[in-house]
């Protein structure tokens, strides 16, 4: 399994984040994935970490399909990849949740699963040189790409649970994991099977499945999935996360979690957030640890995994170099 950093640590700055990257690459990581929340900005972030080093390939995990135009999404990967001067990048698209779309963005949350498909096909088609497209959902017009990209532009698919994991196969260059435990993979990757076969495609040679580890490195194993649970616990009482957690086989703990959200309830949230769920999707634990289950995340399928350490910038720091690549 190739190596990357997720360089998006709440709270670290953007001038840290880069020099991260750079760090990095020093230490035989192979590319940086950045995730887009609620800051940093992806591409303003992986504009600045493509001017500061020269190996490592960049990629998204995973921006909302809804929040931006194909012709802007083609615009900004088509200029990431002229500063990475020939270096592959990746872009992922997803369907994000209700609340960040309409809440934080106040765009309308169409129908996910089609509006991330022509997301992903218009996108495609605008950096192929095509000049519209014509869907349900998404409409471009006599549209001329200006920033032509100038290596590989792979489109990945964000995807958590059966329709969506068919549609990365159906469509996509890749498919963007998370969240989700090491055994749960084959069951997933069955799935983005069935999508290809459905669609009458085979799976491209590139593809790759890529996945983002959320890493607590430390002795203090209980204080560790304390932090994942502050951090995470909120993602499983949105609608796509708790149905991914109750596809997981967690029905009783979804529904423990969504009744106490809605409550407003956060220490019950936590209390529903059962260390059996908070050590399957995160990793916490000393490098051994942590080392070991990332072996069993590559023998699962996950091809590219970025680790998202999760701390203040030394511990960072300190992670990166623990868990480089030997």
């Amino acid at each position: 399994m190739l190596l990357a950093i997720s360089p998006s640590t709440p709270g670290i700055p953007a001038s840290d984040l880069v020099d991260l990257c750079v760090a990095a690459e020093d230490l035989g990581y192979r590319a940086a994935w950045v995730a887009e929340v609620a800051g940093p900005e992806a591409f303003s972030l992986l504009g600045a970490v493509a001017s500061r080093t020269k190996t490592l390939d960049l990629g998204v995990a995973v921006l909302p399909a809804m929040t931006r135009s194909p012709a802007l999404l083609a615009m900004a990967a088509g200029t990431v990849s002229q500063l990475l001067g020939g270096r592959d990048f990746s872009l992922g698209i997803g369907s994000s949740s209700q609340t960040i779309v309409e809440h934080w963005h106040g765009a309308r949350f169409v129908p996910p699963l089609a509006r991330v498909r022509e997301a992903v096909e218009a996108t495609r088609a605008l950096l192929g040189g095509e000049r519209g497209y014509d869907g349900e959902h998404v409409s471009v017009d006599r549209f001329r790409l200006a920033s032509r990209p100038m290596g590989r532009v792979r489109l990945f698919v964000g995807a958590l649970g059966p329709r969506m994991l068919r549609l990365a196969g159906a469509v996509g260059d890749g498919v963007c994991l998370n969240l989700m435990p090491p055994e749960a993979v084959p069951r997933q990757l069955a799935e983005v099977r069935r999508g290809a076969e459905a669609a009458g495609r085979e799976l491209p040679e590139h593809f790759r499945v890529m996945a983002r580890f959320h890493i607590v490195l430390t002795d203090d194993v209980e204080s560790g999935r304390d932090l994942i649970r502050g951090a995470f616990g909120p993602y499983f009482a949105q609608p796509v996360y708790n149905r991914f957690l109750r596809w997981l086989g967690h029905e009783p703990a979804a529904a423990g979690i969504s009744e106490a959200f809605a409550a407003g309830d956060r220490d019950a949230v936590a209390a529903a957030f059962t260390d059996a769920i908070v050590d399957g999707v995160s990793l916490v634990g000393g490098p051994a640890e942590v080392g070991s289950r990332l072996n069993e995340y590559a023998a699962a399928g996950v091809d590219i995994g970025a680790l998202n350490l999760i701390g203040d910038l030394e511990t960072v720091r300190e992670g990166l170099r623990a868990l480089a690549p030997r």
